[in-house]
């Protein structure tokens, strides 16, 4: 088996799940065809592209750009790889965003549908800030490729 760094691989599976949405026949402006799309990828892909698009979101914009640029129809699963590689701190700063855009506790369907062109309000901004903060608190604590990496080269490899 070839040795790769925990970069490398995060990078190939990430370009893979990249190009075969491209290649994908779905309108991504209907929720569920895009949601679908996602799921259509391998798992090792799947669990890239969520963890990727988040960490890219939340660092650019914050979990305002995270739920507004709709990949928070993602976030229940962020919140399950999140806890599956082990980074639980992140993954409760996930969970806890969930209830500033989805206060009527939405599920499944209901929610992604609520969720997917979702437009925030300047107080909804406002209390994802200090989710944002403590985001950017872990950078130094829960290094994200290295738990992913360090998972799939455990499970996929």
């Amino acid at each position: 088996m070839e040795n790769i760094s925990n970069r490398a691989l995060i990078s190939r599976l990430y370009s893979s799940a990249i190009e075969k949405l491209e290649d994908a026949d779905y309108d991504a402006q209907q929720w569920s065809e895009w949601y679908l799309a996602v799921q259509e990828l391998s798992g090792a892909e799947k669990m890239v592209f969520v963890i990727v698009k988040m960490n890219q979101t939340v660092t650019n914009g914050g979990f305002a750009e995270f739920y507004e640029k709709s990949f928070g129809i993602f976030a229940p699963e962020v919140i399950y790889v999140l806890n599956e590689i082990k980074a639980t701190a992140s993954a409760e700063i996930v969970s806890s965003s969930l209830p500033v855009v989805n206060p009527e506790g939405l599920l499944d369907d209901d929610y992604k549908k609520e969720v997917f062109n979702i437009q925030l309000s300047v107080t909804q901004k406002t209390q994802l800030q200090s989710q944002d903060i403590l985001y950017d608190s872990l950078q130094d604590v829960e290094n994200l490729e290295d738990l992913l990496g360090d998972y799939l080269q455990s499970k996929f490899q």
